[in-house]
């Protein structure tokens, strides 16, 4: 049975930011949903400024996975454990 998992990713629109935004779509399980707050986008900035606090988010690129902050590299635990 594959599980599903929110992944929301936080991002300022840097190219780094844009990487781990391809990155994080590429090893999200195809159940996966996958929500990215931009800071240079004004419908998203409200949400990601109460998630980011929420979620003690001080640096971009973020990345959580079930409300919990972890590495991009988790993603890949996700990946396996889910498929």
């Amino acid at each position: 049975m594959t599980l599903s998992a929110k992944v929301e990713v936080f991002v300022d629109g840097s190219p780094r930011c844009e990487d781990v935004v391809r990155q994080v779509k590429e090893l999200a399980c195809s159940k996966c949903e996958v929500i990215v707050y931009n800071l240079n986008d004004p419908i998203s900035i409200a949400n990601m400024a109460n998630k980011a606090s929420d979620y003690g988010i001080e640096n971009f690129p973020a990345v959580t996975i079930n409300g919990k902050l972890v590495e991009i590299d988790k993603l890949k635990n996700v990946k396996a454990s889910h498929s």
